[in-house]
């Protein structure tokens, strides 16, 4: 890594850790869980017990942790927890972001780390945006499924645990600083354009060339007023479009939050701007704050977008409602604002990570043992020990590479 890089990313961890350590004082609690007992948030909790729930009645074997680490070649890394020392192991990247991703991640586990006595745990945590198929059968030696953490999945991976996602770190991919960061400047920018200077119309920048936006193409743009789409190729560099800082969303009345091939990590984002945001849903993909969305309350959702006839026609219809329905846009705004900052609060995030761990350790039916790949999570952080997928130590389970 070259030495400017690497002061960077060094200020980046400095940043972080002077961030968790300053966030101590919120828990009152000391290493036990923080409690909601008359708070709304509780339900973005109950999540985890959906996700574990394939594994209540068998339980988590110690092969069932193998079965993945030996046979997933996507961007991952194995976490292990150990008489309260965090282990990260064969840690693996492939494309140029998931280095940057699988940092953002370890920094959010040395800040639970940082606030809680965590159990003996072992898993294996994916980073990229493809869920691995059910494996079961197909790995020797191994032949169960086990679970394994991600950022996302559709509804029918049920061995994938969802954990909050990279960028509540921070989004350098996009520009973007850091959730925690986001709350308070989209605030700040939100309250500055009320909502009767906020422009009557639905606003969409974004790559032109990610899953279906390619469609736009063929959209005359100049027939729908009620439209400020804009898409472009951001390779293009003599495209006349340019890229809009997320606080410019905020002048808009209505935000359309169209994902990509998978997830939108931007449409926590988008709900902060206290504009009407609606959802285009695609093939079902959720996070692990995605059921505390509720249509017509903080959000409006639609079916994904895959034809131009629904953006010409679905999106006129829901453009033309909300403007027939000014109050009940705003009340939709200010409630989704009001998730964004106050569910997915630093304190919920913080303690949704607590729970999940808390919560699988108590499935486990085997004795965490510090695997030999391992290190520890400093030095993971500090200087990551990057391994080919080929030279993981499989102890249990013949190595198996699967196809995507």
């Amino acid at each position: 890594m070259p030495a400017a890089a690497a002061a960077l990313q060094g200020l980046a961890i400095a940043a972080f850790l002077l961030q968790a350590s300053c966030a101590l004082q919120f828990n009152t609690t000391g290493a036990n869980s923080v409690k909601f007992p008359d708070n709304p948030a509780e339900v973005l909790f109950t999540q985890i017990a959906t996700d574990l729930h394939r594994f209540t009645k068998t339980g988590i074997h110690i092969d069932m942790v193998e079965q993945p680490y030996c046979s997933e070649r996507e961007p991952s890394f194995r976490v292990q927890v150990l008489s309260g020392q965090v282990y990260i192991a064969g840690e693996v990247i492939d494309w140029h972001n998931t280095e940057s991703r699988n940092r953002n991640v370890k920094l959010q586990l040395l800040d639970v780390a940082q606030h809680y006595r965590l159990p003996d745990a072992d898993f294996l945590l994916l980073t990229g945006d493809w869920p691995p198929e059910d494996r079961s059968g197909q790995s020797t030696g191994c032949p169960l499924q086990g679970p394994v953490f991600m950022q996302t999945k559709k509804r029918r991976h049920d061995h994938v645990l969802l954990h909050p996602d990279h960028t509540f770190t921070d989004w350098n991919e996009a520009n973007t600083p850091g959730w925690y960061q986001q709350q308070y400047l989209l605030a700040e920018a939100a309250r500055a354009v009320p909502w009767g200077e906020k422009i009557g119309k639905l606003f969409f920048a974004g790559n032109i060339d990610t899953g279906n936006r390619h469609i736009m193409r063929d959209v005359d743009l100049t027939k729908y007023p009620e439209f400020d789409i804009r898409v472009w190729n951001w390779k293009d560099h003599n495209s006349p479009m340019k890229f809009v800082k997320l606080p410019e969303h905020v002048k808009y009345k209505y935000l359309l939050n169209w994902p990509g091939n998978t997830y939108s990590a931007r449409l926590k984002t988008l709900l902060l701007c206290n504009s009407t945001v609606v959802h285009s849903q695609i093939d079902g993909w959720v996070e692990f704050w995605y059921h505390t969305l509720e249509h017509g309350r903080n959000i409006v959702l639609t079916k994904g977008i895959e034809q131009t006839g629904d953006v010409t026609n679905k999106m006129h219809k829901v453009v033309k409602k909300l403007v027939q329905n000014e109050k009940t846009a705003m009340r939709i705004a200010a409630a989704g604002a009001d998730l964004a900052q106050n569910v997915l609060s630093v304190e919920n995030v913080r303690e949704y990570w607590y729970r999940l761990i808390v919560s699988y350790a108590k499935l486990q039916r085997f004795e965490v043992e510090r695997h030999p790949d391992s290190v520890s999570l400093g030095e993971s952080l500090t200087g990551p020990v990057i391994w080919r997928f080929e030279d993981r130590t499989c102890k249990v389970c013949s190595q198996t590479s699967f196809k995507r």
